[in-house]
This record gives C-alpha cells, sequence and structure tokens, in this order.
C-alpha cells in the first residue's frame, strides 16, 4: 500500500510540475573533434511555438560559432606540376609521366590507408613505372616530392 501511495504520488508530482529544457525534433547530427578543432551540426530541426499565458517562446538549439584560421600553404596555378598516374585503378603496374617539368630532385612516397610509410624511393627518370604487384589489394596513398617539398599527392587503388 504504501509502495502504491509513492508511486502515486510521483505520477501526480510529474504531471503537474512542468519541465523546461532545452529539446528539438532532429532528422540527425553529431559532433566530431581533430586536432585543428570540433565542429557540431543539426539537420532537419523542426521549430515550434509554445504558447502560454500571454507570451509566446520559440525554441530551437543553438550551436556554438567558431571561426578557426588554418596555416596553410599553396602553390599557385602556374607552379604546380604537370604530373601523370595512371591507370587508376591499376593491377601491377603504375605509370609517372612528368609531362612538362623537370623530374630532377624528385622522389616518391607510398602510403598505406593507415598513413604508414610502405616504400620511398627517387624518381630517376622523367617517365617512371612502378611495380607494385607485391602489394595486397586496396587503396594507398603516393606523395611526389621535389626537393623536399610535396608537389602532388594522389589517391590510387590497387585492383
Amino acid at each position: 500500500m504504501k509502495r502504491i501511495f509513492i508511486y502515486g504520488f510521483f505520477l501526480i508530482f510529474c504531471s503537474i510540475s512542468e519541465v523546461n529544457a532545452q529539446k528539438a525534433v532532429l532528422t540527425t547530427g553529431s559532433n566530431t573533434t581533430g586536432s585543428n578543432g570540433s565542429v557540431s551540426y543539426s539537420v532537419g530541426q523542426i521549430d515550434f511555438i509554445s504558447k502560454g499565458g500571454n507570451n509566446q517562446v520559440m525554441e530551437g538549439v543553438q550551436q556554438a560559432y567558431e571561426i578557426i584560421t588554418l596555416s596553410t600553404t599553396e602553390t599557385s596555378g602556374s607552379d604546380k606540376k604537370d604530373i601523370l598516374l595512371y591507370p587508376n585503378p591499376f593491377k601491377d603496374f603504375l605509370f609517372l609521366d612528368f609531362t612538362t617539368n623537370d623530374h630532377r630532385n624528385s622522389e616518391f612516397q607510398l602510403f598505406d590507408s593507415s598513413g604508414k610509410l610502405l616504400r620511398e624511393d627517387k624518381i630517376t627518370q622523367a617517365k617512371t613505372e612502378f611495380n607494385f604487384s607485391s602489394l595486397p589489394s586496396a587503396m594507398y596513398i603516393i606523395r611526389i616530392n621535389q626537393k623536399g617539398k610535396n608537389i602532388k599527392t594522389y589517391k590510387i587503388i590497387k585492383k
């Protein structure tokens, strides 16, 4: 009997009291954090008006607004190197072609999808053939560097 009384009292108390909290009906949303900052977003928010007494309340979700400036260096269009890498996806052999620029002091670095360096070597010819037959089928990143600076990066897929 005492238990029924406590449950009844709790039920009546909850139905009489008004709970004011942030709420919104969303279709989707997420929070993401990285080394340079964080982003949160919501999609499909439905606004509604609650009329009570002599006033109207417009509820909604408000996210913090933050601007972060990243320090990046970008090569102008005339300085970019014309380099062809084909075919992509490839089976065993991948071809690199410096079409209009000098290949001297160039090297390549091959990374797996987790960022682990797999191979690194000098580029000795303007047209180079890479034999990647020993690699398993996966996605890789190949970076072309010249004089110690990255000039092109490609995402390649081995069949």
